[in-house]
């Protein structure tokens, strides 16, 4: 009897562990533009945080009518980087119109292209072996039975050497996983942004759009273990004849001072009073910029929000991206706040 309770309180004390589990929120970042280089700024600014993690995108895979057939383009040029001290997810975008003309017997092999560059790219840049690589797509009803077949070979491939294959996951896709399907995937990373109506004049902040997010996260456990990702970034959102035409990425106020130029309006809105280049745009008179970006208090509201959800132990907390708006504009002490708000359960 003695040994069958002491059985019983040995069990209620690991049920009592596992229910009072906290996550644990380790930081990383993307990289997300043309060229990786190194910059004394940028790798202070990793190393405070204690980011070690960069999902950096190598390259797009997108339709070649030449080839008739996925094709790499926009491939980042990789420089003198320290990549030895930290660990790398190669992260490959996949535009949809691609999958959409992709023969489904095809996957395999454009699988083993996938992963046959990476390889390359990893090797001639001295970048450490990967354990993990990322297949961002925001699939369809049309393109899902394709995507799904290349993500199957992808992940068949790459464990043959013991790597891992994780996939993006947009809000619609975390609500509704029976609809839009589940990606046949190690991982999923929760893109936690650009959810407002961004083609709406009307529109506040696309970035960070905390009530029209809020309907999504009523749902269950997904299928998949979640990483998060969190914006740090602003754009300028151009309009012309009511109609958006285009984004100006790292817009801010100071570049729109000149009011010879641009009249500013009500919610950080601006219209230009005289055509004129804005970062190599030509913008004409009559055009709007609506100016938007993640503020701090967004992202408290977004964590707040994204507490309900049951994070595993650890999960990574990605920022989306390694540039010097974050390091000029979001501090290493505000990033670390939000690492702990997700670690404490509401």
């Amino acid at each position: 009897m003695k040994y069958h309770l002491s059985y019983i309180a040995a069990l209620c004390l690991l049920l009592s562990a596992c229910q009072t589990e906290t996550p644990q929120a380790e930081p990383a970042f993307y990289h997300w533009k043309s060229q990786l280089r190194q910059d004394s700024s940028q790798l202070a600014y990793l190393n405070t945080l204690g980011a070690r993690r960069i999902y950096v995108r190598l390259f797009d895979l997108d339709w070649d009518e030449r080839l008739r057939s996925p094709a790499p383009i926009a491939e980042v040029q990789l420089g003198d980087f320290p990549y030895t001290s930290f660990e790398w997810v190669p992260t490959i975008f996949i535009t949809n119109r691609s999958l959409k003309q992709l023969p489904i017997q095809e996957t395999s092999s454009l699988a083993r292209r996938i992963i046959d560059k990476i390889e390359r790219m990893r090797q001639a840049a001295g970048m450490p072996a990967i354990r993990e690589v990322q297949l961002d797509c925001d699939w369809t009803a049309s393109t899902r039975k394709v995507y799904f077949r290349l993500l199957k070979e992808c992940r068949r491939q790459l464990s043959q050497n013991g790597v891992q294959l994780s996939v993006t996951v947009r809000l619609h896709q975390l609500r509704y996983p029976e609809q839009t399907g589940v990606p046949p995937a190690d991982r999923g990373m929760l893109m936690y942004y650009n959810m407002g109506e961004v083609r709406s004049w009307e529109e506040e902040n696309s970035i960070l759009n905390l009530e029209a997010a809020a309907p999504y996260l009523q749902a269950d456990q997904y299928p998949l273990p979640l990483d998060l990702a969190l914006p740090l970034f602003r754009w300028g959102v151009v309009f012309r004849e009511g109609k958006m035409i285009r984004l100006i990425n790292d817009l801010s106020p100071e570049d729109l001072q000149d009011r010879s130029r641009f009249f500013p309006m009500a919610g950080n809105r601006y219209e230009v009073v005289k055509g004129t280049f804005l970062q190599g745009h030509y913008l004409y008179q009559g055009d709007r910029i609506r100016l938007e970006r993640a503020t701090a208090d967004d992202l408290k509201g977004a964590v707040a929000q994204l507490q309900q959800l049951k994070w595993p132990a650890p999960f990574h907390l990605a920022f989306y991206h390694l540039d010097r708006t974050a390091v000029n504009n979001y501090p290493p002490a505000l990033l670390k706040t939000l690492e702990e708000q997700l670690e404490t359960r509401p």
